[in-house]
Protein backbone atom coordinates (compact mmCIF):
# COMPACT_ATOMS: atom_id res chain seq x y z
CA UNK A 1 0.00 0.00 0.00
CA UNK A 2 1.47 3.43 -1.15
CA UNK A 3 1.55 6.61 1.04
CA UNK A 4 -1.05 7.65 -1.36
CA UNK A 5 -3.02 4.63 -0.41
CA UNK A 6 -2.75 5.25 3.28
CA UNK A 7 -4.65 7.78 5.44
CA UNK A 8 -2.61 10.31 7.88
CA UNK A 9 -2.77 10.56 11.11
CA UNK A 10 -5.76 13.34 11.52
CA UNK A 11 -8.04 11.25 9.21
CA UNK A 12 -7.96 8.47 11.76
CA UNK A 13 -8.40 10.49 14.58
CA UNK A 14 -11.21 12.71 12.50
CA UNK A 15 -12.40 8.95 11.30
CA UNK A 16 -11.45 6.86 14.15
CA UNK A 17 -15.14 6.22 15.40
CA UNK A 18 -16.75 4.89 12.53
CA UNK A 19 -13.47 2.95 11.20
CA UNK A 20 -14.50 0.86 14.51
CA UNK A 21 -17.40 -0.19 12.62
CA UNK A 22 -17.51 -4.17 11.24
CA UNK A 23 -16.94 -4.03 7.70
CA UNK A 24 -14.97 -0.48 7.79
CA UNK A 25 -12.05 0.16 8.91
CA UNK A 26 -9.12 1.86 6.79
CA UNK A 27 -9.90 -0.04 3.96
CA UNK A 28 -13.69 0.88 3.68
CA UNK A 29 -12.60 4.59 4.86
CA UNK A 30 -10.15 4.96 1.82
CA UNK A 31 -12.93 3.59 -0.29
CA UNK A 32 -15.14 6.36 0.59
CA UNK A 33 -12.46 9.07 0.55
CA UNK A 34 -11.71 8.10 -3.20
CA UNK A 35 -15.49 7.83 -3.91
CA UNK A 36 -16.66 10.52 -6.14
CA UNK A 37 -20.38 11.37 -5.19
CA UNK A 38 -23.23 13.28 -7.46
CA UNK A 39 -26.20 14.95 -5.10
CA UNK A 40 -28.46 16.03 -7.01
CA UNK A 41 -31.03 19.05 -4.95
CA UNK A 42 -29.57 20.90 -2.47
CA UNK A 43 -32.86 20.75 -0.81
CA UNK A 44 -34.54 19.18 2.12
CA UNK A 45 -32.85 15.54 1.40
CA UNK A 46 -29.98 16.62 -0.18
CA UNK A 47 -28.87 18.78 2.47
CA UNK A 48 -28.57 16.33 5.47
CA UNK A 49 -27.58 13.30 3.19
CA UNK A 50 -24.66 15.69 2.03
CA UNK A 51 -24.05 17.13 4.99
CA UNK A 52 -23.18 13.21 6.88
CA UNK A 53 -21.27 12.03 3.58
CA UNK A 54 -19.08 14.68 4.04
CA UNK A 55 -18.62 14.43 7.56
CA UNK A 56 -18.04 10.90 6.85
CA UNK A 57 -15.15 11.40 4.51
CA UNK A 58 -16.43 10.57 0.93
CA UNK A 59 -13.49 12.34 -1.26
CA UNK A 60 -15.66 14.20 -3.88
CA UNK A 61 -19.17 15.62 -4.05
CA UNK A 62 -20.69 16.94 -6.92
CA UNK A 63 -24.14 19.22 -6.09
CA UNK A 64 -26.36 20.02 -9.11
CA UNK A 65 -29.43 22.27 -8.43
CA UNK A 66 -30.49 25.25 -10.22
CA UNK A 67 -32.36 27.28 -7.65
CA UNK A 68 -31.56 29.54 -5.07
CA UNK A 69 -31.83 29.91 -1.24
CA UNK A 70 -35.34 31.03 -0.11
CA UNK A 71 -36.61 31.89 3.06
CA UNK A 72 -39.64 29.05 2.82
CA UNK A 73 -36.57 26.46 2.49
CA UNK A 74 -35.02 27.45 5.84
CA UNK A 75 -36.96 25.07 8.27
CA UNK A 76 -35.83 21.72 6.70
CA UNK A 77 -33.10 22.63 4.17
CA UNK A 78 -30.47 22.73 6.74
CA UNK A 79 -27.36 23.46 4.22
CA UNK A 80 -28.63 26.95 4.15
CA UNK A 81 -29.09 29.82 6.44
CA UNK A 82 -30.08 33.48 6.67
CA UNK A 83 -27.07 34.34 5.59
CA UNK A 84 -27.05 32.39 2.15
CA UNK A 85 -30.94 34.03 1.39
CA UNK A 86 -30.80 34.69 -2.16
CA UNK A 87 -27.30 32.87 -3.09
CA UNK A 88 -27.55 29.72 -5.59
CA UNK A 89 -28.32 26.49 -3.36
CA UNK A 90 -24.94 25.35 -4.89
CA UNK A 91 -22.93 27.90 -3.72
CA UNK A 92 -24.33 27.97 0.18
CA UNK A 93 -23.76 24.09 -0.07
CA UNK A 94 -20.31 24.04 -0.88
CA UNK A 95 -19.62 26.76 1.93
CA UNK A 96 -21.44 24.79 4.62
CA UNK A 97 -19.92 21.32 3.40
CA UNK A 98 -16.10 22.93 3.25
CA UNK A 99 -16.69 24.09 7.14
CA UNK A 100 -17.99 19.83 7.76
CA UNK A 101 -14.85 18.52 5.85
CA UNK A 102 -12.35 21.45 4.26
CA UNK A 103 -10.41 18.56 2.54
CA UNK A 104 -13.69 17.76 0.65
CA UNK A 105 -13.06 18.51 -3.29
CA UNK A 106 -16.21 19.89 -4.47
CA UNK A 107 -18.06 20.53 -7.85
CA UNK A 108 -20.79 22.41 -8.73
CA UNK A 109 -23.50 21.88 -11.31
CA UNK A 110 -25.65 25.33 -11.41
CA UNK A 111 -27.49 24.24 -14.53
CA UNK A 112 -28.87 21.66 -12.26
CA UNK A 113 -29.35 17.48 -13.70
CA UNK A 114 -30.71 17.86 -16.96
CA UNK A 115 -31.26 15.68 -20.98
CA UNK A 116 -28.56 17.64 -22.01
CA UNK A 117 -26.01 16.97 -19.10
CA UNK A 118 -27.51 13.94 -17.46
CA UNK A 119 -25.07 11.05 -19.10
CA UNK A 120 -22.35 13.10 -18.83
CA UNK A 121 -22.88 13.59 -15.07
CA UNK A 122 -23.71 10.25 -14.34
CA UNK A 123 -20.89 8.44 -16.02
CA UNK A 124 -18.00 11.11 -14.13
CA UNK A 125 -19.16 10.19 -10.81
CA UNK A 126 -19.41 6.57 -8.99
CA UNK A 127 -23.21 6.95 -7.29
CA UNK A 128 -26.06 9.57 -7.85
CA UNK A 129 -28.03 10.55 -4.75
CA UNK A 130 -31.31 11.98 -5.62
CA UNK A 131 -33.20 13.66 -3.40
CA UNK A 132 -35.03 16.22 -5.85
CA UNK A 133 -38.65 17.00 -5.75
CA UNK A 134 -40.02 16.82 -9.04
CA UNK A 135 -41.14 13.42 -11.24
CA UNK A 136 -39.13 14.91 -14.56
CA UNK A 137 -35.70 15.24 -12.88
CA UNK A 138 -36.34 11.86 -10.51
CA UNK A 139 -37.08 9.96 -14.17
CA UNK A 140 -34.25 10.89 -15.34
CA UNK A 141 -31.63 10.37 -12.80
CA UNK A 142 -32.85 7.28 -12.44
CA UNK A 143 -32.82 5.96 -16.21
CA UNK A 144 -29.32 8.02 -16.95
CA UNK A 145 -27.99 5.76 -13.89
CA UNK A 146 -29.29 2.79 -15.44
CA UNK A 147 -27.73 3.46 -18.95
CA UNK A 148 -24.73 4.41 -17.30
CA UNK A 149 -24.40 1.54 -14.47
CA UNK A 150 -24.39 3.17 -11.99
CA UNK A 151 -25.91 2.93 -8.06
CA UNK A 152 -28.67 5.47 -7.47
CA UNK A 153 -30.01 6.45 -3.66
CA UNK A 154 -33.43 7.94 -3.69
CA UNK A 155 -35.27 9.99 -1.19
CA UNK A 156 -38.81 11.61 -1.38
CA UNK A 157 -40.70 12.45 1.39
CA UNK A 158 -44.18 13.69 2.34
CA UNK A 159 -46.17 15.01 5.20
CA UNK A 160 -44.47 12.39 7.96
CA UNK A 161 -43.57 9.73 5.76
CA UNK A 162 -40.83 9.01 3.28
CA UNK A 163 -38.98 6.31 1.13
CA UNK A 164 -35.34 5.75 0.47
CA UNK A 165 -34.30 3.39 -2.43
CA UNK A 166 -31.18 1.87 -3.40
CA UNK A 167 -31.27 0.81 -6.76
CA UNK A 168 -27.79 -1.13 -8.00
CA UNK A 169 -26.87 -1.96 -11.79
CA UNK A 170 -28.38 -5.34 -12.83
CA UNK A 171 -31.04 -6.08 -9.68
CA UNK A 172 -33.80 -3.73 -10.26
CA UNK A 173 -34.22 -0.22 -11.27
CA UNK A 174 -36.36 2.74 -10.02
CA UNK A 175 -38.90 2.14 -12.88
CA UNK A 176 -39.05 -1.29 -11.76
CA UNK A 177 -41.38 -0.22 -8.87
CA UNK A 178 -42.91 3.15 -10.58
CA UNK A 179 -42.69 2.27 -14.16
CA UNK A 180 -44.45 5.05 -15.73
CA UNK A 181 -43.98 8.79 -14.85
CA UNK A 182 -47.57 10.44 -13.37
CA UNK A 183 -48.61 13.90 -14.07
CA UNK A 184 -47.30 16.54 -11.60
CA UNK A 185 -50.43 17.64 -10.89
CA UNK A 186 -51.64 14.23 -9.88
CA UNK A 187 -49.83 13.85 -6.55
CA UNK A 188 -49.41 16.40 -3.87
CA UNK A 189 -46.19 18.76 -3.29
CA UNK A 190 -44.89 18.65 0.40
CA UNK A 191 -45.80 22.70 -1.22
CA UNK A 192 -49.22 21.56 -0.98
CA UNK A 193 -49.38 19.06 1.35
CA UNK A 194 -46.73 19.31 3.79
CA UNK A 195 -43.83 18.59 5.71
CA UNK A 196 -42.00 18.44 8.38
CA UNK A 197 -37.79 19.64 8.58
CA UNK A 198 -37.29 16.53 10.56
CA UNK A 199 -39.16 13.85 8.89
CA UNK A 200 -36.49 15.34 5.75
CA UNK A 201 -33.14 15.10 8.26
CA UNK A 202 -34.14 11.27 9.17
CA UNK A 203 -34.74 10.40 5.29
CA UNK A 204 -31.66 12.37 4.09
CA UNK A 205 -29.72 10.73 6.67
CA UNK A 206 -30.73 7.71 5.76
CA UNK A 207 -30.25 7.84 2.38
CA UNK A 208 -26.24 9.25 3.46
CA UNK A 209 -25.95 6.16 5.47
CA UNK A 210 -27.44 3.91 2.32
CA UNK A 211 -24.70 5.42 0.05
CA UNK A 212 -21.92 4.97 2.27
CA UNK A 213 -23.14 1.38 2.87
CA UNK A 214 -23.28 1.07 -1.32
CA UNK A 215 -19.67 2.65 -1.83
CA UNK A 216 -18.07 -0.12 0.67
CA UNK A 217 -19.70 -2.78 -0.27
CA UNK A 218 -22.53 -3.91 2.07
CA UNK A 219 -25.37 -3.94 -0.23
CA UNK A 220 -25.66 -6.41 -2.73
CA UNK A 221 -29.43 -6.10 -3.34
CA UNK A 222 -31.61 -3.33 -4.67
CA UNK A 223 -34.51 -2.46 -1.95
CA UNK A 224 -37.45 -0.06 -0.76
CA UNK A 225 -37.35 1.17 2.43
CA UNK A 226 -40.83 2.86 3.94
CA UNK A 227 -40.22 4.92 6.67
CA UNK A 228 -42.98 6.63 8.46
CA UNK A 229 -41.92 9.07 11.30
CA UNK A 230 -45.47 9.71 13.20
CA UNK A 231 -45.75 5.94 13.61
CA UNK A 232 -42.74 5.12 14.55
CA UNK A 233 -41.75 2.36 11.74
CA UNK A 234 -39.61 1.57 8.95
CA UNK A 235 -40.17 -1.76 6.88
CA UNK A 236 -37.73 -2.89 3.68
CA UNK A 237 -39.16 -4.18 0.76
CA UNK A 238 -36.48 -6.16 -1.46
CA UNK A 239 -36.93 -5.52 -5.28
CA UNK A 240 -35.43 -7.79 -8.06
CA UNK A 241 -35.59 -6.37 -12.13
CA UNK A 242 -39.40 -6.60 -13.20
CA UNK A 243 -38.56 -8.32 -16.90
CA UNK A 244 -41.36 -5.73 -17.90
CA UNK A 245 -39.49 -2.85 -17.07
CA UNK A 246 -38.81 -0.25 -19.93
CA UNK A 247 -35.25 0.48 -18.73
CA UNK A 248 -33.91 -2.60 -17.49
CA UNK A 249 -36.11 -5.38 -18.02
CA UNK A 250 -35.78 -8.16 -20.58
CA UNK A 251 -37.01 -5.63 -23.81
CA UNK A 252 -36.06 -2.02 -22.81
CA UNK A 253 -37.53 0.57 -24.69
CA UNK A 254 -35.36 3.13 -23.21
CA UNK A 255 -31.92 3.18 -24.64
CA UNK A 256 -31.13 6.76 -24.29
CA UNK A 257 -32.34 10.01 -22.92
CA UNK A 258 -34.77 11.96 -24.87
CA UNK A 259 -35.94 15.54 -23.88
CA UNK A 260 -39.64 15.01 -24.72
CA UNK A 261 -39.82 11.88 -22.60
CA UNK A 262 -39.09 13.95 -19.11
CA UNK A 263 -41.42 17.40 -20.06
CA UNK A 264 -43.91 16.70 -17.17
CA UNK A 265 -46.67 18.61 -19.61
CA UNK A 266 -46.51 15.57 -22.02
CA UNK A 267 -46.79 12.86 -18.67
CA UNK A 268 -49.02 10.06 -20.47
CA UNK A 269 -52.71 11.21 -19.57
CA UNK A 270 -54.40 9.36 -17.52
CA UNK A 271 -56.96 7.26 -18.92
CA UNK A 272 -60.66 8.29 -18.69
CA UNK A 273 -61.18 6.29 -16.17
CA UNK A 274 -59.09 6.78 -13.75
CA UNK A 275 -59.91 10.62 -14.26
CA UNK A 276 -62.94 9.58 -12.60
CA UNK A 277 -61.38 8.50 -9.70
CA UNK A 278 -60.12 11.30 -7.64
CA UNK A 279 -56.53 10.69 -6.30
CA UNK A 280 -58.00 11.15 -2.75
CA UNK A 281 -61.21 11.36 -0.85
CA UNK A 282 -62.18 12.52 2.51
CA UNK A 283 -63.21 10.72 4.99
CA UNK A 284 -66.73 11.68 4.73
CA UNK A 285 -67.33 10.32 0.70
CA UNK A 286 -65.09 7.44 1.93
CA UNK A 287 -68.21 6.67 4.13
CA UNK A 288 -70.71 7.55 2.00
CA UNK A 289 -69.07 5.12 -0.70
CA UNK A 290 -68.60 2.10 1.40
CA UNK A 291 -72.12 2.19 2.09
CA UNK A 292 -73.89 2.42 -1.01
CA UNK A 293 -75.62 -0.28 -2.71
CA UNK A 294 -71.78 -1.27 -4.69
CA UNK A 295 -69.06 -0.55 -2.17
CA UNK A 296 -65.76 0.01 -3.47
CA UNK A 297 -62.84 -2.42 -1.75
CA UNK A 298 -61.54 -1.47 1.08
CA UNK A 299 -57.75 -1.97 1.51
CA UNK A 300 -55.80 -1.76 4.76
CA UNK A 301 -51.62 -1.03 4.34
CA UNK A 302 -51.30 -0.61 8.08
CA UNK A 303 -48.81 -3.30 9.94
CA UNK A 304 -50.95 -6.51 11.55
CA UNK A 305 -49.95 -4.97 15.07
CA UNK A 306 -51.91 -1.91 14.49
CA UNK A 307 -54.35 -3.51 12.48
CA UNK A 308 -55.17 -5.38 15.79
CA UNK A 309 -55.14 -2.21 17.88
CA UNK A 310 -58.44 -1.09 15.59
CA UNK A 311 -60.07 -1.45 12.01
CA UNK A 312 -62.53 -1.06 9.73
CA UNK A 313 -65.01 -4.09 9.65
CA UNK A 314 -64.57 -4.70 6.04
CA UNK A 315 -61.27 -4.14 5.35
CA UNK A 316 -58.63 -6.69 3.81
CA UNK A 317 -55.58 -6.48 5.76
CA UNK A 318 -52.63 -6.36 2.88
CA UNK A 319 -49.57 -4.39 4.57
CA UNK A 320 -48.00 -1.61 2.75
CA UNK A 321 -44.69 -3.47 2.33
CA UNK A 322 -46.18 -6.90 1.21
CA UNK A 323 -48.31 -4.44 -1.65
CA UNK A 324 -46.11 -5.28 -4.79
CA UNK A 325 -45.96 -9.64 -3.99
CA UNK A 326 -49.92 -9.64 -3.59
CA UNK A 327 -51.09 -7.27 -6.35
CA UNK A 328 -53.19 -10.43 -7.44
CA UNK A 329 -55.50 -9.72 -4.36
CA UNK A 330 -55.95 -5.90 -5.50
CA UNK A 331 -59.11 -6.34 -7.93
CA UNK A 332 -58.26 -3.73 -11.44
CA UNK A 333 -61.67 -3.80 -12.47
CA UNK A 334 -63.78 -2.32 -9.44
CA UNK A 335 -63.38 0.85 -7.33
CA UNK A 336 -60.58 0.34 -4.55
CA UNK A 337 -60.33 2.69 -1.28
CA UNK A 338 -56.91 2.46 0.48
CA UNK A 339 -56.53 3.39 4.23
CA UNK A 340 -53.58 3.59 6.63
CA UNK A 341 -53.35 5.28 9.58
CA UNK A 342 -53.10 8.95 8.56
CA UNK A 343 -53.22 8.83 5.31
CA UNK A 344 -49.26 9.21 4.42
CA UNK A 345 -48.63 5.15 3.69
CA UNK A 346 -52.34 4.71 1.97
CA UNK A 347 -51.20 7.73 0.01
CA UNK A 348 -47.93 6.38 -1.44
CA UNK A 349 -49.73 2.71 -1.96
CA UNK A 350 -52.42 4.86 -4.20
CA UNK A 351 -49.54 6.15 -6.26
CA UNK A 352 -47.74 2.92 -6.65
CA UNK A 353 -51.06 0.96 -7.76
CA UNK A 354 -52.04 4.42 -10.62
CA UNK A 355 -48.12 3.45 -11.75
CA UNK A 356 -48.78 -0.18 -12.27
CA UNK A 357 -52.27 0.14 -14.20
CA UNK A 358 -55.02 0.58 -11.00
CA UNK A 359 -57.55 3.25 -12.51
CA UNK A 360 -59.82 3.36 -10.43
CA UNK A 361 -58.01 3.56 -6.80
CA UNK A 362 -58.26 6.32 -4.44
CA UNK A 363 -56.37 7.18 -1.13
CA UNK A 364 -58.79 7.83 1.94
CA UNK A 365 -57.15 11.15 3.47
CA UNK A 366 -57.10 11.00 7.40
CA UNK A 367 -57.30 6.98 7.74
CA UNK A 368 -58.34 4.71 10.39
CA UNK A 369 -57.58 8.02 12.86
CA UNK A 370 -60.31 10.29 10.81
CA UNK A 371 -63.02 7.18 10.60
CA UNK A 372 -62.68 7.28 14.19
CA UNK A 373 -63.28 11.19 14.77
CA UNK A 374 -65.92 11.61 12.46
CA UNK A 375 -67.53 8.43 11.06
CA UNK A 376 -67.61 5.58 13.98
CA UNK A 377 -65.95 6.48 17.66
CA UNK A 378 -66.40 2.89 18.58
CA UNK A 379 -63.66 2.45 16.32
CA UNK A 380 -60.13 2.76 18.97
CA UNK A 381 -57.43 5.89 17.96
CA UNK A 382 -53.69 5.09 18.86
Amino acid sequence: MSSDERLGSHERELYSRQMRLPGVGEAGQLKLKSAKVLVLGAGGLGSPAALYLAAAGVGFMGIADPDKVDLSNLHRQVLHGFDTLGLPKTISAAEALSEINPGLQIALHPEGFTVENAAELAARYDLVVDGTDNFATRYLAADACVLAGKPLVHGSVLRSEGQVGVFLPGAGCYRCVYPVMPDASAVPTCADAGVWGATCGVVGSWMAAEVIAVLIGQRTHSRLQLIDVAAGTARVVRLTVDPACPACGRQPTIRSLEKSAYQPTTCPTAPRSMSEHPLEVSIEEAARLLASAQPPVLIDVREPSEHATCCIACAKLIPMASVPERLKEIPQDVPVLIHCHHGGRSLRVTQFLRAKGYTQVSNVQGGIDAWSQKVDPKVRRY
